[in-house]
């Protein structure tokens, strides 16, 4: 385990919101965090074509900063992600940079496209940084649909989650 998590904005996120993001994680996991610099709008990642940034651009940008923070970082950003080979992500995670990002721009709609509420979208952001936080401790997808690593496809995925790990995946990390 890491002696410490940081977590950061990239683009407009609320520092009241990424404090909670790091209460989560370090409930979770155990190691202390603290909230980093906040970076500007990823605009060297935007795909004008899919009006969508690309998530692997910024881990690579993001893990200049992992090394200066000797520890993991957890970025939090309030734009569209994607991979080349999906239409979307709500995170990515690149362990060998010790870097990992979620996005709220997806997780904050319901269904019906209208805006989720404040404390439905905490709760899947929470869920979705415990994700890709154990991504980066070197967990893989869990089969458990109630499991924070299990693999969201749509925010109903995040609803179902736990902001947890469920027994296989803590033992997993050794935390029993």
């Amino acid at each position: 385990m890491p002696a410490r998590v940081t977590v950061l904005a990239v683009g407009s996120v609320q520092r009241p919101l990424l404090a909670e993001v790091g209460a989560t994680l370090t409930h979770t996991f155990g190691p202390a965090s603290h909230l980093g610099p906040s970076q500007a709008t990823p605009v060297y990642a935007f795909n004008k074509d899919r009006q969508q940034y690309h998530s692997t651009a910024v881990l690579r940008r993001l893990a200049q900063l992992s090394q200066a923070a000797l520890g993991p970082v957890v970025a939090v950003t309030d734009v569209d992600l994607f991979v080349p080979d999906a239409p979307f992500v709500f995170g990515e995670a690149d362990r060998d940079a010790r870097t990992a990002i979620v996005s709220l721009f997806r997780l904050g709609h319901g269904p019906d496209g209208r805006p989720a509420e404040p404390e439905r979208l905490r709760r899947r952001l929470q869920a979705e940084s415990i994700h890709e936080l154990g991504h980066l401790l070197g967990l893989s997808h869990c089969q458990d649909a109630r499991c924070a690593m299990f693999l969201s496809h749509k925010p109903s995925d995040s609803d179902r989650k736990q902001a947890g790990l469920c027994a296989a995946c803590r033992s997993a990390l050794g935390m029993g």
